[in-house]
């Protein structure tokens, strides 16, 4: 099945999420190798890269969330507490915020410091805003904690499925994967 329904997440849905979370993991990797390279060409070609992945992630993320609106979301355990179903919400949100800041500040802490974003060489995003060295470090300070904020929720998440799956044992799991 395509979309969702009241009691499962569809291929669509799944796909999304274990496509976002390998691109995520991937990207927070290379960030961090990046980091650690000598200035250089090989710095820079490596930057265009991640750049442009963190351009693709934004695109699928945007992608994730709008089949997200229009589709039904599967309902949750008939044992979820109010307090439970308010913190699986929030942390929903978290994660689609973090998910959002983090491309969004890489290309920010680019143009501010007067670097086009370049997506796999195919266009550039459109330049909306002046060089501006003070915004391009405030940038790069948000994109460096977002990066751990997201990392600490992601395992939160984990966490809130594995306890669902080996404690509760219900179906929250089961959901969002692709066995039976």
């Amino acid at each position: 099945m395509l979309k969702n329904t009241a009691i499962s997440y569809g291929i669509v849905a799944k796909t999304f999420h274990w496509l976002l979370l390998l691109m995520l993991a991937s990207s927070i990797v290379m960030g961090n190798l990046l980091a650690a390279l000598p200035k250089g060409p090989e710095k820079l070609q490596a930057a265009g890269m991640h750049k442009s992945f963190g351009a693709l992630l934004l695109a699928l993320i945007l992608l994730r969330l709008l089949w997200r609106l229009i589709n039904e979301t599967p309902k949750l355990p008939d044992s979820t507490t109010m307090v439970q179903a308010i913190l699986a919400k929030g942390m929903h949100g978290v994660l689609y915020l973090l998910m959002f800041l983090q491309p969004l500040s890489g290309i920010l802490m680019s143009q501010a410091g007067g670097i086009p974003v370049s997506v796999f060489g195919l266009f550039e995003f459109p330049i909306l805003l002046d060089k501006n060295p003070g915004l391009a470090e405030l940038a790069r300070s948000i994109h460096r904690a977002v990066w751990i904020l997201l990392v600490l929720a992601t395992l939160g998440h984990v966490g809130a499925a594995l306890h669902h799956h080996f404690i509760k044992k219900d179906h929250v799991l089961k959901q969002m994967t692709f066995g039976k």
